[in-house]
């Protein structure tokens, strides 16, 4: 018989509300669910409430949700002197990063202006790395980013950079998107693999974990830390807003 798990279900205003509290710099995040899941809407609300100091890189070269979120689009690399003015005023900066795509000619332009973003940030510190569709920004034929991306979930708590990482399945990313992380959301899946991978990364039984997943509704997300001390929760973001003051000081 399936056991299901004590989880603890949050309205989404609370749940940012502790989650900015309990998440911090250098902890990482990452997003598994499947195609059509609401992975971006999910972390996009996310870090509209719970970080100031944002770079979402977005492999598609122009996904509607990131579009969505009013965040401006840094197309180069490193960006304008005022930025970095805004960030030690305490100033959210919010931005997507690289260049909008249309073909495949446009894709070198696009995997230099992240590379040089991301060994940008890790130099800088401070910021919040979002990498969506990380398959894709991973895969040697598309962005080949691994080694840029591994740098950073390793390396970058020191320099208290977070890395949020949104993919669909454990197997199709480097390993260490999911061993370095803090947290892991997840959404509704059938999918056995990642079910397995996340009782192992998260050192909980399978039962325990199939269970929570299976209480799951469409768009919701259930959210578990390495902690076995803290809840495991279950909750649904709302509406993505554009207001820039909504991380509080």
């Amino acid at each position: 018989m399936t056991k299901i798990p004590e989880v603890e279900a949050w309205p989404w205003d609370d749940f940012v509300d502790y989650f900015r509290g309990v998440w911090k710099p250098g902890e990482h995040v990452a997003s598994i669910a499947p195609t059509g899941a609401g992975k971006s809407t999910f972390v996009v609300s996310l870090l509209q409430k719970c970080r100031r100091f944002v770079l979402a890189f977005d492999p598609k070269g122009g996904d509607s949700t990131l579009r969505g979120s009013g965040w401006p689009r840094l197309p180069e690399w490193p960006p304008p002197r005022k930025v970095y003015d805004d960030m030690a005023k305490g100033i959210p900066q919010r931005f997507i990063v690289g260049p909008a795509t249309r073909t495949v000619a446009d894709l070198p332009i696009q995997r230099g202006t992240f590379s040089k973003a991301l060994n940008g940030a890790f130099d800088n510190g401070g910021w919040t790395v979002y990498v969506d569709e990380l398959q894709l920004a991973a895969d040697r034929r598309m962005m080949n980013l691994a080694t840029h991306v591994e740098r950073m979930l390793i390396s970058a708590r020191d320099k208290e950079i977070s890395v949020v990482t949104a993919y669909q399945r454990p197997a199709n990313v480097p390993r260490t998107a999911s061993d370095q992380s803090t947290w892991i959301a997840v959404a509704f899946t059938r999918d056995r693999d990642v079910v397995d991978r996340l009782a192992e990364m998260l050192g909980r039984p399978k039962p325990e974990i199939r269970g929570a997943i299976d209480a799951l509704d469409p768009y919701c997300w259930l959210v578990v830390g390495r902690n076995p001390r803290l809840p495991m929760m279950i909750t649904r973001p709302g509406e993505i807003t554009r207001k820039r003051e909504d991380v509080p000081a």
